[in-house]
């Protein structure tokens, strides 16, 4: 039996192991981080477009729903319920509670699209008009009239006339907005549409 000190069987790590070791567990918390990165921005991007998306939904409910009482009243349907009728802009007028007038706040009702600003506004009564909705892209608001054979109703300057006016059975609203990216460094806009039909039910 030698008297000497005997070995153990099991070595050390060296310091280029552990350094090797150490980069790789650094490579792959980069790899996680980077991926949470990208499923955050993913998770900013879609929840972006899905309030895009409702709020353009709101507004063409908001307006298709006006534009179905244009010319309401208890006494029987107004001659002149629609009163401004262009591709970026309408007036209605309903007699709500029956007095013979419209003169009460809530029963006459414009939209207009500035596209400088690329915002909508919605005005009640005489009240000045106020935002109803921001971020609209080019062409972000269009109305086209139809009559009640289909035919698209026009005009060389755009605003119908009273006499056109008055042969619009429908009202299609076109809404489209653009949102920036929730990552700053991505320039391209998040789109939202949506499209629906009013047709006038109050014609004379």
């Amino acid at each position: 039996m030698s008297g000497g000190r005997a070995r153990c069987p099991h070595r050390g790590s060296s310091l280029i192991e552990l350094l090797v070791g150490m980069l790789l567990l650094g490579l792959f918390a980069l790899a996680v981080h980077q991926f949470c990165s990208t499923l955050r921005r993913g998770v900013a991007v879609l929840e972006a477009a899905s309030e895009a998306q409702a709020r353009a939904r709101l507004g063409v409910q908001l307006i298709v729903t006006d534009v179905r009482e244009a010319g309401f009243s208890p006494a029987g349907p107004l001659v002149d319920g629609l009163r401004q009728a262009s591709p970026d802009g309408l007036a209605i007028a309903r007699d709500l509670n029956g007095d013979g007038d419209v003169d009460d706040a809530n029963e006459r009702v414009s939209y207009q699209y500035a596209r400088a600003r690329r915002v909508l506004s919605r005005a009640q009564g005489d009240a000045a008009p106020q935002p109803l909705l921001d971020d609209l892209d080019d062409d972000g608001l269009v109305f086209t009239y139809l009559a009640a054979d289909g035919t698209a109703l026009s005009s060389g300057s755009g605003e119908l006339d009273a006499a056109a006016r008055a042969r619009v059975r429908r009202v299609g609203v076109h809404l489209a907005l653009a949102v920036p990216d929730p990552d700053p460094a991505v320039r391209k806009l998040l789109r939202a549409q949506e499209t629906a039909t009013a047709t006038l039910r109050n014609v004379p």
